[in-house]
């Protein structure tokens, strides 16, 4: 059931309605509404995935207690580990096991062998990699003493499944979410409905009119048949795709935090105007902040961090496993291999500007500018893996770059428009961008509806054209 659909437009009037109106004051049966609404949510894509994600939910909410009450250090990095091992190779088998077996067969012809392993026919269920990590979050919180086992099953399995973020985040960890389950806990928000429909309006427009307009007018011809094009054109492309993926993915956590916000929870905020960075350590610091958080706290600091071990290992096993957790391809061991390098230089220069006494680099004026423009290139410049699907294509990209012969550069005004309409909004102030939410809420009642039927208006006729999110893949 996709966001962008009438079947999850009506799918949620039904479920507001029995959450705000029917159960307002009767918290358990407002949970088990909320449950039910996420198994059958899930179940809309696939109904044999609900047997997987209660699986999940099932193995670490028995695992937790188990770490908790662990007489020692080692029983509880035993729990842990069994944790850690039965959820992640479920993750495994599903997304990488035909990767695995793939990149086998390629390596045993390279040697001389004949023989051929047969790939399994396994369906990648959607949103596997969001509430596999979900769940472990839980175990790693409680192993690292910062979370109580919890003794509901019903409000795991909610945590684990909650239908606004469950197929493509953001990654809610256990600790945010759970304490927001008890019944004396006090919503943030003074019009969560309101506030969260103004979420959810700018996360269509980011969506339909915006990300979608720029795959269709630029971004899939280019890499539909790059050698068509002229270089420049690639690299607008390149830009464009960008610019795409970020009002795609951000309009999906926007459109899943208001739909949470409606229903009285809170989700953490993703992005932080990621291209602004003016390093590419600062741009994972703003660009998927939940994912990219989860991987520095218990993995890159798991290892070691800075202080234990050696950092710039700790850094490229760290970015690989982020490029991997994107998808099953050498393509996106190539992505984090290229940020790990990246990321890993920029820590060489402060370390060896520290050493010598120099102060921090900061960057104001025309420098800022400049900075922030080549950051964002050299990130755009290694989406082509992102987006490419395989080596080659990425590789037939960027061949098709060099060939300054062709010139044809078909930029139309719908594309070009709309990409410099997103570049305005990604450098506006922040404050606009929140205060979009009080405005809307200072709107008269006719005007505030007004905007709900021309989205759903806009929803309903654009949905059979409407791309899936992107990062409905991961």
């Amino acid at each position: 059931m996709a966001f962008q659909s009438f079947h999850f437009l009506v799918f949620l009037a039904v479920i507001l309605v029995l959450v705000r109106l029917a159960f307002r004051d009767h918290h358990e049966a407002k949970k088990n509404c909320l449950l039910i609404a996420s198994y059958y949510f899930y179940m809309c894509w696939d109904w044999r995935f609900a047997g997987l994600i209660f699986t999940i939910s099932v193995i670490n909410y028995v695992i937790g207690p188990l770490i908790h009450q662990a007489a020692d250090g080692r029983s509880k990095r035993l729990w842990l580990a069994l944790s850690l091992v039965s959820s992640l190779s479920i993750l495994a088998y599903f997304k990488y096991a035909n990767f695995f077996i793939d990149s086998l067969n390629v390596l045993l012809v390279g040697l001389g062998f004949e023989t051929s392993i047969p790939l399994l026919n396994v369906i990648l269920p959607v949103g596997i990699s969001f509430y596999t990590f979900q769940s472990i979050s839980y175990s790693l919180d409680i192993y690292r003493g910062r979370l109580q086992p919890i003794h509901d099953l019903r409000d795991f399995a909610l945590f684990v499944a909650f239908f606004p973020q469950l197929v493509a985040g953001p990654i809610v960890r256990a600790s945010h979410f759970l304490p927001q389950l008890q019944a004396d806990h006090q919503e943030e928000n003074d019009n969560p409905v309101e506030s969260g429909t103004a979420l959810i309006l700018r996360g269509f427009i980011k969506k339909i009119a915006i990300a979608d307009v720029l795959a269709v007018h630029i971004v899939d011809p280019a890499f539909a048949s790059p050698e068509s094009y002229s270089p420049w054109f690639l690299l607008i492309g390149l830009y464009a795709y960008s610019y795409q993926v970020y009002m795609d993915f951000s309009g999906y956590t926007d459109i899943a935090r208001g739909v949470a916000r409606c229903l009285g929870y809170d989700l953490q905020i993703n992005f932080d105007r990621p291209y602004k960075a003016t390093s590419i350590g600062n741009f994972w610091q703003r660009w998927h902040i939940s994912m990219s958080s989860f991987f520095r706290d218990y993995l890159y600091f798991g290892l070691g961090g800075s202080k234990y071990g050696n950092v710039y290992v700790n850094l490229f096993l760290t970015f690989v496993a982020i490029g991997i957790w994107h998808g099953a391809g050498w393509n996106f061991v190539a992505y984090g291999v290229c940020h790990a390098s990246m990321v890993a230089w920029e820590r060489w220069r402060f370390n060896q500007r520290k050493a010598a006494g120099l102060p921090k680099l900061k960057y104001t004026g025309l420098h800022w500018v400049w900075r922030v423009f080549w950051i964002f290139t050299i990130v755009s410049m290694t989406r082509v893996l992102f987006r490419g699907g395989t080596l080659a294509d990425a590789r037939g990209y960027l061949e098709a770059m060099t060939n300054f012969s062709n010139t044809h550069t078909p930029l139309g005004m719908v594309g070009l428009t709309t990409l410099l309409l997103a570049i305005a909004l990604h450098y506006t102030p922040s404050r606009w961008t929140f205060g979009w939410e009080e405005i809307y809420c200072r709107m008269p009642s006719f005007v505030q509806a007004g905007l709900i039927v021309a989205t759903i208006y806009a929803v309903v006729v654009l949905s059979t054209g409407t791309a899936p999110f992107i990062y409905f893949q991961f």
